[in-house]
């Protein structure tokens, strides 16, 4: 991005111009190196700004500082230009064709550098078959440029002309003085760039926190200024260090003047970029916060804390990363060693490890809610009360707490009694052995009845049948299921069902037996049927009365209310 800016910016200065065709790349030679970077800076004073990377190609740059090679590689090409420009009209054909040597010069002469002489040249380096302008010439380009700059382009040169030229052909003299590492022209061109990149900053944090506070409104959500301010901060950090990036590039500085900038602009910009992802957490689960609130689901108000936290770790953990990158440490081995450390201590807390995986199944997986009647492993069976990220909560029967690691439900059993579409119902009702076959068929079809009216029981499966003869009792088998939400309603059903079923049998004069040995002698009315059809017809009826005085039960009784 910085690259494109700073592209940009020279295309806005330069202008579009025509393109000159460049030599191909051949550095077998001193006069085929030599052509090919005059050819490429006389393309990039033409207005091709890539050409300049071509010209680059031509030097030794092995020991500039990694951090600013390229754009020191840059400056140094257009000083090694300027200096050639002035010195004489080159002519390639003159120059030494079969050179035996590995290093040939150009031009040497001392210059005066404050109070001592220095040898500044021209030269250039055979490197692995390539001829190269040498790292010598690098390191004194600058003052051979100083020495000549008073001079003329030269005859038949087309000369490098741009903005920065003519500004620094405008300063004043004490501006080129060197004070204190940095020429006095680079110190006040650093203290405007501050200034610039501070107001850049300023107005570009107003328009995003401005952005920010409409984009969290239009989607419910609320924030005070301060907060607002601390989510900006980031972003005003990373504007600051670009236009801080970019205008080094305009200042011409030492390389490792230039370096050592770079470096702590690239650390500040990792910042915040930590920072900005930081804060970035924040707002998305803000969000989270909101549907987790909304939602009748409790599992979303323990989902979105879980996911605030490994986030905001996995940031730090990447950017510390990124941070060490920045300081040309070795990660490799720093990697290395956390990965010792780590699995150091995954070993000395692998409980809380495997409670942490756990808690992540039960978030994942739901086996159960807050709320549901379960049963662990055939050992614990009570309410699920509480469900946190090392332990979940459940509170028994008989009202004590329970408190099991998450790492158990891994490979735990669990019955969910809560997630049941239906609750079964099962009993046997005991009716005397007195009680006569006409008045069991009405008394089941009444129960029949009596379960197709009640509100909350499954219509399509019951069974209500005479099922045994036990050994004091007519054992009528009720099975029964109830729709309920959970185990509370579920006793509210059937209490009303039972009781419904008591008054039916007072209404049918049933009586119901009790585990007791009488002896007694029963005097009975006997019925005789003369045909099996008046039988079935005696049936029916029987049927038909039970159903009637269902219906009667269900119309009079209180409990409805």
């Amino acid at each position: 991005m910085i690259k494109f800016l700073t592209l940009f910016i020279a295309l806005s200065f330069h202008g579009f111009t025509f393109a000159i065709e460049l030599p191909a790349q051949d550095f077998s030679t001193i006069p085929s190196t030599f052509n090919y970077f005059l050819k490429s800076m006389k393309a990039y004073k033409l207005g091709n700004d890539q050409a300049i990377d071509l010209a680059v190609l031509t030097m030794d740059t092995s020991e500039l500082e990694p951090k600013s090679r390229d754009i020191s590689a840059r400056l140094l090409a257009l000083k090694l230009i300027n200096t050639l420009d002035r010195l004489e009209y080159i002519d390639i054909k003159k120059l030494p064709q079969d050179y035996r040597e590995s290093k040939w010069l150009y031009r040497q002469r001392e210059i005066k550098s404050g109070d001592s002489w220095v040898v500044a040249e021209i030269s250039m380096t055979k490197i692995k078959d390539k001829w190269l302008f040498s790292k010598e010439t690098l390191q004194s380009i600058a003052l051979f440029e100083k020495a000549v700059k008073d001079r003329d382009v030269v005859k038949g040169v087309t000369a490098y002309d741009s903005w920065k030229e003519r500004i620094k052909e405008r300063m004043p003299q004490w501006t080129a003085k060197r004070s204190f590492i940095l020429q006095n022209g680079q110190w006040l061109g650093l203290f405007m760039l501050i200034f610039i990149a501070f107001a850049f900053e300023r107005l570009m944090r107003l328009y995003f926190a401005n952005l920010i506070f409409k984009f969290l409104k239009n989607r419910g959500l609320s924030i005070s200024s301060q907060l607002n301010q601390k989510f900006t901060l980031p972003l005003g950090v990373i504007l600051f260090t670009i236009i801080w990036n970019l205008g080094l590039q305009f200042l011409e500085l030492d390389d490792k003047v230039l370096s050592w900038f770079l470096t702590a602009s690239r650390v500040i910009l990792t910042i915040g970029l930590i920072m900005a992802f930081y804060q970035l957490v924040d707002i998305v689960c803000l969000y989270l916060e909101k549907k987790a609130l909304a939602s009748e689901n409790k599992f979303d108000d323990i989902l979105t804390p879980l996911i605030r936290k490994s986030a905001k770790t996995f940031v730090i953990a990447v950017g510390i990363i990124a941070l060490g990158d920045s300081l040309n440490l070795d990660m490799k081995g720093l990697l290395a060693g956390m990965g010792i450390i780590g699995l150091g201590v995954s070993l000395a807390a692998k409980d809380t490890l495997s409670n942490l995986f756990g808690s992540l199944t039960v978030l994942l997986d739901r086996p159960f809610r807050i709320g549901d009647w379960v049963n662990i492993d055939g050992k614990v069976e009570g309410t699920v009360e509480e469900v946190g990220l090392r332990s979940c909560r459940v509170r028994t029967f008989y009202n004590s707490l329970i408190t099991i690691p998450n790492g158990v439900l891994t490979n735990a059993s669990i019955d969910n009694y809560g997630m049941r579409t239906y609750r079964r119902f099962t009993t046997n009702l005991g009716l005397q052995y007195d009680t006569p076959p006409q008045k069991i068929e009405a008394f089941c079809a009444g129960i029949r009845a009596l379960i197709d009216a009640h509100p909350h029981t499954r219509k399509d499966y019951y069974h209500v049948y005479l099922n045994g003869l036990g050994s004091s009792s007519l054992d009528i088998l009720l099975y029964v299921f109830f729709v309920t939400p959970d185990w509370s309603d579920e006793l509210q059903q059937r209490h009303r069902l039972l009781l419904d079923i008591l008054r039916l049998g007072e209404k049918m004069g049933i009586e119901f037996a009790f585990p007791t040995q009488t002896l007694h002698t029963v005097q009975t009315e006997q019925t005789q049927y003369d045909t099996a059809y008046d039988l079935i017809l005696a049936h029916e009826k029987s049927a038909q009365q039970g159903q009637s005085l269902a219906k009667e039960v269900v119309s009079n009784n209180l409990t409805r209310a």
